[in-house]
């Protein structure tokens, strides 16, 4: 029992699951905790660079033959253009099947002031 309340995996999916419960029975509170979850957010972005970053680094380093290192980067590669293009299939579907943004009336949306917008955009100078 105590392997399993020390997983990782568990803890997190017993945080997911409090975390709907509170917010389906206390919303309130939920909205006033927000903060705190973007916060926790932003923290695993500005660490999640960094880490794959130095597992690449140090991967590499400890492997010492270069013919090996060209296999890993090209399956890399591979298996980056595979997903990528497994993702956009996925995504060119599901965007043919159930046809987001239909029925929705553009001269309906309301309108903003751009105006500031533009003229920051005028002020603008490209050196030539």
């Amino acid at each position: 029992m105590r392997r399993i309340l020390n997983n990782l995996t568990f803890q997190v999916v017993v945080a997911i699951i409090v975390a709907v419960a509170l917010g389906v029975l206390w919303p309130d509170g939920a909205k006033q905790m927000k903060p705190l979850g973007d916060m926790f957010i932003n923290l695993v972005k500005m660490v999640v660079a960094p880490i794959i970053f130095l597992t690449i680094v140090l991967g590499i380093a400890k492997m010492g033959d270069m013919k090996k290192i060209g296999r890993v980067g090209g399956k890399a590669i591979l298996y980056f253009e595979l997903v990528t293009t497994f993702a956009l299939i996925i995504g060119v579907l599901v965007a043919h099947l159930l046809h987001p943004g239909a029925g929705i009336d553009a001269s309906k949306l309301d309108k903003g002031d751009i105006s500031q917008y533009t003229k920051s955009g005028e002020e603008m100078d490209w050196p030539a």
